[in-house]
């Protein structure tokens, strides 16, 4: 079984919000992801899954309006 990863514009592409509000996302644990390398040049591995179950319920906030 593989887990499979995004980049953070990858998963902002998904999520319909900015580089940064991934980042935001992941420092607050609302996605998960694994940082590699350090410092501006680390590249975030970000899982699949969780940008899937992060995008239901933003989908589910915005038929509550």
């Amino acid at each position: 079984m593989s887990t499979e990863f995004l980049t953070t514009t990858e998963a902002a592409a998904i999520l319909g919000v900015t580089g940064s509000e991934v980042r935001r996302l992941l420092d607050s644990g609302k996605l998960e992801g694994v940082k590699r390398g350090r410092g501006r040049g680390g590249v975030w591995e970000i899982s699949a899954e969780s940008v899937k179950k992060r995008q239901e319920k933003m989908k589910g906030k915005k038929n509550e309006d």
